[in-house]
């Protein structure tokens, strides 16, 4: 079954299954965000998709933290496919998370050879790394040398830290 709950700058799919709830987040997350209009649904787990979340703003990101929390408390909740902008929030307002987990997001990186890349870390497979706040290791597509992280890796993998500790 799907749903849809669109807002000015924002839209949400959301997809059920027997076993867990979708909520795909395409847009930005401003003050035409209300929390109280996305439905609540009571599945073991929730994921929520964010690979599309483009920007936020301080109204946006108080309706955030409330439907965070709210969900939180109904089913376990994973945050897939963390935007840099969405990562940037997390690492300004922890409880942007909630009582969730990231299992996946991107990361900025550089080659000389076509600029800036995002590119998708798990962190299952990358947990020695982002322990130590590092970023994973990745090659250029076209050229094959190797990316450059372009952040700071202590300030961007912040957010690692909680993490870990919550998945332990």
């Amino acid at each position: 079954m799907l749903k849809a709950v669109e807002f000015d700058k924002l839209s949400i799919d959301i997809t059920e299954t027997s076993e867990e709830v979708i909520y795909r987040f395409v847009g930005d997350v401003d003050e035409s965000f209300r929390q109280k209009d996305v439905p609540r649904i009571k599945k073991k787990k929730i994921t929520f998709v964010l690979e599309q979340i483009n920007n936020f703003n301080s109204c946006g990101i108080r309706e955030w933290i409330y439907l965070v929390r709210d969900i939180s408390d109904i089913g376990s909740l994973r945050f897939v496919q963390c935007s840099v902008t969405m990562i940037d929030q997390i690492n300004m307002v922890p409880d942007s998370l909630g009582k969730g987990t990231v299992e996946s997001f991107y990361a900025p990186y550089y080659c000389e050879c076509g600029g800036e890349v995002s590119r998708l870390i798990h962190v299952a497979d990358s947990q020695m790394d982002l322990q130590m706040r590092h970023a994973p290791a990745f090659k250029c597509e076209s050229c094959g040398r190797n990316l450059e992280f372009d952040a700071l890796e202590e300030s961007y993998f912040l957010f690692t830290g909680s993490e870990m500790q919550r998945a332990s």
